[in-house]
């Protein structure tokens, strides 16, 4: 073969690698929400994001709050493990439509990746943790900018809370958009679980949940809600016996901030035996103030309450139709 001949065939080698990404990038779903809104909503802490030294993450908020809300509560401690950090403020604080709200999360970890010039981790507590999953599953080209994830109390498989009496969703009962999809029930949460694969790789993935938590549930028996399959699970009253974690303040936990920090230092999700050996002499995250948190909690619990339900909320009468790319089979 002379040498023309072989350097076509190298190119043709080349082209077939590539090949595949870029197809997979092309016929992922199209961002409708306007370039400027997406950007306008993203948000930026700590170091310098640009070119970064450590690892950047993105801290993804949970329904009924914002993203800057959610970062101002665990400031403390991510000032502490002083990596750059990103958040997302999502459309109604997070009570829209979930097929909208991961777009505002997609466009945040290309741009977050992009400026760093390297693979972001991911840390999300309830619909944030759900999130991430939606992104990267319907989004592939995504994977290789996200090394980890740790989604604290997801709502990966919906929620059974408050599925009957009075308060539950319904026409007469409307609820926001994405508390009628992170239903237990809901024609979301059975069209993401048809997809073959619940932690869509090369992305490690970790989650963590509480036994206390009022808000997504089962954590406990052979199903639990927040657990994932081809995750490193973990049950926090597993690792520290007899604690009380509520819902928001699971990705607060001591255990939740050491296995996050175990993970993006290690190929691969979490490990529990590799957790600190005095991970339950304190319950918080390194950094933040027993008393201080605690209290943070308690108003955080009051705020997301009130537009989820209250009389601030933005409620639909039905679940929102499923858009044609989340019917979709996508490996």
């Amino acid at each position: 073969m002379n040498r023309r001949l072989l350097a076509l065939a190298l190119a043709a080698v080349a082209l077939g690698a590539t090949a595949p990404a870029a197809a997979s990038a092309a016929s992922e779903p199209k961002l409708t929400v306007p370039m400027e809104t997406l950007d306008a909503a993203l948000h930026c802490y700590g170091p310098t994001l640009a070119n970064a030294r450590l690892q950047p993450l993105m801290l993804v908020t949970g329904t009924g709050a914002s993203g800057e809300e959610a970062y101002a509560i665990g400031k403390a401690a991510f000032d502490a493990y002083g990596h750059p950090v990103c958040t997302v403020n999502f459309p109604n604080f997070t009570t829209a439509d979930i097929q909208v709200s991961v777009q505002y999360l997609v466009y945040g970890i290309r741009k977050e990746a992009k400026v760093a010039g390297r693979p972001i981790g991911i840390i999300g507590i309830s619909q944030g943790g759900l999130l991430p999953r939606v992104a990267l599953t319907y989004w592939p080209s995504l994977r290789a900018k996200v090394t980890d994830v740790l989604a604290a109390a997801g709502t990966q498989h919906g929620t059974t809370a408050g599925a009957t009496g009075p308060n539950a969703c319904s026409a007469t009962h409307p609820c926001i958009p994405a508390g009628w999809q992170q239903k237990a029930n809901s024609k979301f949460i059975a069209a993401l679980s048809r997809q073959p694969d619940e932690t869509p790789g090369p992305t490690a993935w970790t989650t963590v949940r509480s036994l206390n938590d009022e808000t997504v549930q089962p954590q406990n028996g052979s199903h639990p809600a927040s657990a994932l399959k081809g995750a490193t699970n973990i049950l926090i009253q597993s690792v520290c016996p007899g604690r009380t974690v509520s819902h928001i303040g699971t990705v607060l936990d001591s255990i939740a901030f050491a296995a996050f920090d175990d993970a993006l230092r290690h190929k691969g999700p979490a490990k529990i035996s590799r957790l600190p050996e005095n991970v339950c002499s304190h319950p918080y995250a390194t950094g933040l103030n027993e008393a201080t948190t605690t209290s943070l909690l308690g108003f955080a619990g009051t705020l997301t309450g009130g537009r989820n339900s209250g009389a601030d909320a933005v409620t639909v009468p039905a679940e929102p139709a499923l858009r044609s790319w989340i019917k979709h089979r996508v490996r």
